[in-house]
C-alpha cells in the first residue's frame, strides 16, 4: 500500500468508527513516522519484526516515555488490524516501563491564589473555566465541551458528555458558580441568536448534523463557551461555530502561575479537587463516580492521608528525650 493511500484509508476507518479528531491526528502522526522508519528496514522482515524495531528505537534512541511508546504501539496495531485486516500477533520489543508517579496536587492555599490570578480574555471567561476545573474535578476540555442542554440549574448538576473513554457522567454544580454560569448562558444565547440569523451552524458530534439537520440551529446544542469567531470544520470544511479552545485556558493558567511563582498545571486542578475532597472525608466510591474512573484503584491514588497518618519514629524518639 502506498504512503498516501495508507493515510487516506486510516483516516476513513477512524472517522467511520467515530473516533475523536485528536485520535485521528495522533494515529496519523505515528503512522507517518512508522512508514518512514519501515523504508529504512529490510523488506524481508515480518510486520511484527518491523513494529518491534520501531518501538525499540523509540525507547533506545529517542528515550520516549512509556505513554508515548504505548500511543505509537496502539496506532500501528490499529492500522494493521482495522485498516489492513492483518492483526499483529506477538510483538517482542523493548518497551519503556511506565513508572508509578504520585499525583501532584496543589495545596488549598496555592489553588486559591492561582484562581484569583487567572485573567479573562475578550470573549473568553478563563477564570470561570478554571474554577469549573477545580470545583467539579474536570479535565481541561470537559467544561469547554458543555452545551446549553448540559447544565441544569434547578437540579444543581452538569452533564459531562463523551468524556475520556467516550463515557458520560454527572457532577454537582458548585452553587457559588451558578450566577456567573447564568450570565455565561445569556452570552451563549446571544451568540446563538446571531448565528441563527446568519445561518451559521453549530458544530455537532459525529453524523448528528446529517441525521437531524435542525439540531445545527437548536439552542440546546449551542456551546456554553462558544468561540469568538466561526471556523472551518477540520473534517467537512464547512464554516461552523465551534467552542472556546483549550489553549486559551492553558495560556491564562500558565501566565497566572508564573506571576505568583508556583508550579501548577491545568490538569492538576483536577488532582486538587480529588485530594481536597478526600481530605474532607468524602466517600471514595462517590468520588470515583464524580471523576469518571472505571477502577476505584485509580481514585485510591489520591489517598495520601493514610501514608501521612503514620507517625515518624524520629518524632517519637525526640519526644521521649524531652520527657
Amino acid at each position: 500500500m502506498k504512503y498516501e493511500e495508507a493515510l487516506t484509508k486510516t483516516r476513513e476507518v477512524i472517522r467511520r468508527q467515530h473516533k475523536a479528531l485528536s485520535t485521528e491526528d495522533i494515529y496519523l502522526y505515528w503512522l507517518r513516522r512508522f512508514i518512514d522508519a519501515v523504508r529504512q528496514m529490510p523488506n524481508t522482515l515480518a510486520s511484527e519484526q518491523k513494529l518491534e524495531r520501531f518501538l525499540t528505537e523509540l525507547a533506545l534512541k529517542h528515550d520516549v516515555s512509556a505513554s508515548t511508546q504505548n500511543q505509537a504501539f496502539n496506532a500501528i496495531v490499529f492500522f494493521y488490524k482495522d485498516v489492513l485486516g492483518q492483526p499483529i500477533k506477538n510483538v517482542d520489543a523493548l518497551r519503556a516501563t511506565r513508572p508509578e508517579h504520585l499525583r501532584h496536587a496543589p495545596t488549598v492555599k496555592e489553588t486559591q491564589a492561582l484562581i484569583a490570578e487567572v485573567r479573562d480574555a475578550p470573549g473568553y471567561p478563563n477564570n470561570l473555566v478554571t474554577r469549573l476545573l477545580y470545583g467539579c474535578g474536570l479535565r481541561v476540555s470537559e467544561p469547554l465541551n458543555l452545551r446549553v442542554k448540559d447544565i441544569q440549574f434547578a437540579q444543581g448538576r452538569l452533564f459531562i458528555m463523551g468524556a475520556k473513554g467516550r463515557k458520560d457522567r454527572v457532577v454537582a454544580l458548585p452553587c457559588s458558580l451558578a450566577p456567573e454560569l447564568k450570565l455565561q448562558l445569556d452570552y451563549a444565547r446571544m451568540i446563538w441568536k446571531r448565528d441563527v440569523e446568519m445561518k451559521m451552524p453549530i458544530a455537532l458530534p459525529h453524523q448528528l448534523a446529517k441525521k437531524y439537520p435542525e439540531y445545527q440551529f437548536a439552542l440546546p446544542w449551542a456551546w456554553l463557551f462558544p468561540a469568538r469567531w466561526p471556523c472551518r470544520h477540520p473534517r467537512t470544511g464547512e464554516m461552523v461555530r465551534y467552542r472556546m479552545h483549550e489553549a486559551n485556558v492553558q495560556r491564562a493558567i500558565k501566565a497566572a502561575r508564573r506571576r505568583i511563582g508556583i508550579m501548577v498545571l491545568p490538569h492538576e486542578l483536577r488532582h486538587a479537587y480529588a485530594t481536597h475532597t478526600l481530605e474532607r472525608g468524602v466517600n471514595i466510591k462517590a468520588l470515583q463516580s464524580a471523576m469518571g474512573h472505571v477502577d476505584v484503584n485509580t481514585t485510591m491514588g489520591y489517598c495520601h492521608a493514610e501514608a501521612c497518618s503514620v507517625p515518624s519514629p524520629l518524632d517519637a524518639r525526640t519526644a521521649g528525650l524531652r520527657v
